[in-house]
């Protein structure tokens, strides 16, 4: 009997054991799940955010979003023409819906990680207005761009682009 008793205590030291560490892997378990739902949730914001920023502010001109959307001391780093602040973000988008009052921004592909979200568009208006000396042609035009966006405290704080001009200088008409 003795020698089932330590059996028995042995097996029970054991399963108490083994429960203490299935708990804590069950626990560590739960904390990693936990870590990735809050990434995913954030990179899932992010995204909103650059979305809203293609479809709001560049498709319908909503310069008053500028500040919801951009940190104050974003910067845009353009392919051509160098950087700009928020500011010069501003002017931009109104001199640029000036020339292509009807433009619209149409996101083909979004990917995100971290607090990166990379936009593959499509950007297409008709040019109703002088652009950089070169009269309107009426003429409409589409060209695909990439850029990369960096957000920091729910806000687009960095941005890269590169844009096909080429192609829409042939589309609107203009001889190099």
């Amino acid at each position: 009997m003795i020698r089932y008793g330590k059996a028995i205590i042995i097996s029970i030291t054991i399963l108490l054991f083994c429960g203490c560490q299935n708990q804590k892997a069950s626990n560590e378990l739960e904390n990693l799940k936990a870590q990735i739902t809050a990434e995913q949730q954030s990179i899932e914001k992010n995204k909103a955010i650059v979305i809203k920023a293609h479809e709001e502010v560049w498709s319908k001109g909503n310069t008053e979003l500028i500040d919801t959307l951009y940190s104050d001391n974003y910067i845009a780093h353009w392919s051509v023409g160098g950087d700009m602040s928020k500011e010069g973000l501003k002017q931009m988008i109104v001199e640029t819906r000036k020339i292509f009052p009807d433009l619209k921004e149409e996101i083909v592909q979004i990917i995100a990680e971290g607090d990166l979200v990379v936009t593959y568009f499509t950007s297409s208006g008709t040019m109703k207005s002088a652009m950089h000396g070169i009269p309107p042609t009426g003429k409409s035009a589409s060209r695909p761009e990439i850029a990369i966006h960096r957000i920091e405290n729910g806000k687009i704080a960095e941005q890269w682009t590169v844009a096909d001009r080429l192609s829409l200088l042939e589309q609107l008409g203009i001889q190099l």
